[in-house]
């Protein structure tokens, strides 16, 4: 997905998981809905990034491990993705798998879960997917804490005052030590190239 403040040629790419909900919000709140453009295509793509040509192009990036434990808290307790699809209730009936997993349940069948499930899978796609193989395509980088100085570099290139609410906040606000280690072992394994990706921006 891209969405482009026409004009003013900045082209933000959104990333479930690191305030996408929140940004787009904003956008709609400080802007004419007739300035912007938001694609339906989610992941990185050729036609996304010819839509994107000449523009400022922003993201916003967020540890991987956080990023993690946060979709578990948000869609599988406090939205309950899996219960609420039939197809979903009956795929894991099928293999055996609990409608409402711990955490370390959960990450142990990552795999399977996003298999059964759309919105699982789009909310721990890898930022990768969404923001492509190279960080350098980027104008401008923000992690997820840095919503302050997005609204401040938005609002000096654009002249119109815009901030950021706080959306998608429902559920448990997990740590790192709520999951055991092979949990946390299966996540940096499962989000590596995202790690490497990061490098840099997170310790």
């Amino acid at each position: 997905m891209v969405l482009i403040l026409k004009p003013h040629r900045i082209a933000y790419f959104p990333v479930p998981k690191n305030a996408n909900t929140s940004i787009k919000e904003g956008f709609r709140e400080a802007f004419s809905e007739t300035d912007l453009t938001i694609t339906s295509n989610l992941r990185m793509s050729a036609r996304l990034r010819a839509m994107a040509e000449g523009c400022h192009r922003i993201a916003v990036v967020r540890e991987p491990m956080q990023r993690a434990l946060s979709g578990y808290g948000n869609r599988v307790v406090h939205h309950r993705d899996l219960e609420r699809s039939a197809f979903t209730r009956v795929a894991l009936g099928l293999l055996g798998l609990p409608l409402r997993p711990t955490p370390d349940a959960f990450f142990a069948h990552l795999k399977t879960y996003m298999a059964v499930n759309d919105r699982i899978r789009r909310h721990f796609l890898p930022q990768r997917a969404y923001l492509g193989a190279e960080l350098g395509y980027f104008d401008a980088l923000y992690r997820i804490d840095e919503l302050d100085r997005l609204a401040a570099d938005i609002g000096q290139r654009t002249g119109t005052p815009i901030a950021f609410g706080r959306h998608q906040t429902g559920g448990p606000k997990l740590r790192v030590d709520d999951v055991n280690e092979a949990s946390r072992a299966r996540i940096r394994a499962f989000y590596a190239e995202d790690i490497a990706l990061l490098a840099g921006l997170f310790d």
